[in-house]
């Protein structure tokens, strides 16, 4: 059914819009609003992250090459310690091996009988000097190297009498390890190590230039040439 509203103009009832149209209307843009602004926020901060993003990898490929150069140089830094630490290791640990063997060799008795075989010299350390020592080995010299070496006598007797060289001589020492006697040719072969002893470096006591000289003696003669006096 169709209504049909037959009354004048200005008796009819004008319509007016609702209040839940004036909201509707005033939430658009405010619904707007609220998508549109986080959005260019993001959008904002995305730039400015994406700007110091570029700026630190520009400053990072600028340090690129001092990095490298400073990694270099570490290594280079920890290569020279090593090797300065070997070498002082070297120079600490200094022998002279020469000297040593010429004098052993100096030492050698004559005629003793016996033949030495095998020869090795080392270094002697004060902690392994000190467990020696306490055994009554090398008791009272500072040995810093040995000469360990094994050879073969006619009889005991000359094994003693050789090893007996280098324990009374005040440069060495004997560090006697064993010696065996073979049935069949009747040799005797021996294990021992002579000790190297290092000399203490002896200091002179300087003159005190405050002492009063001392007066040259008297000629026993009268001066002057003249006779002497009985």
């Amino acid at each position: 059914m169709v209504e049909i509203n037959l009354l004048p103009q200005q008796y009819r009832k004008q319509s007016e819009p609702s209040a839940w149209r004036f909201a509707t209307y005033a939430l658009i843009p405010v619904t707007v609003a609220a998508i549109l602004i986080p959005e260019v926020m993001t959008a904002t901060r995305a730039g400015d992250l994406r700007k110091q993003i570029d700026s630190l990898n520009g400053e990072a490929a600028a340090l690129a090459p001092v990095n490298r150069e400073f990694s270099e140089l570490t290594r280079e830094k920890t290569e020279l310690e090593q090797i300065t630490s070997i070498a002082t290791q070297l120079r600490d640990g200094k022998t002279y091996w020469t000297n040593d063997l010429a004098a052993f060799t100096a030492q050698l008795p004559a005629g003793s009988g016996v033949a030495v075989q095998s020869m090795t010299i080392k270094a002697l350390d004060a902690a392994a000097l000190g467990t020696l020592q306490q055994g009554g080995v090398y008791s009272g010299k500072n040995v810093t190297r040995e000469i360990d070496l094994t050879g073969s006598a006619a009889s005991q007797q000359a094994v003693v009498g050789f090893l007996r060289t280098f324990e009374n001589n005040p440069n060495f020492g004997v560090n006697f390890r064993s010696m065996q006697a073979d049935g069949e040719t009747g040799q005797y072969t021996f294990n021992a190590s002579v000790g190297v002893v290092q000399p203490v470096a002896q200091t002179e006591t300087p003159a005190d230039p405050n002492a009063p000289a001392t007066a040259p003696a008297a000629p026993s003669g009268s001066a002057e040439g003249g006779p002497s006096v009985n």
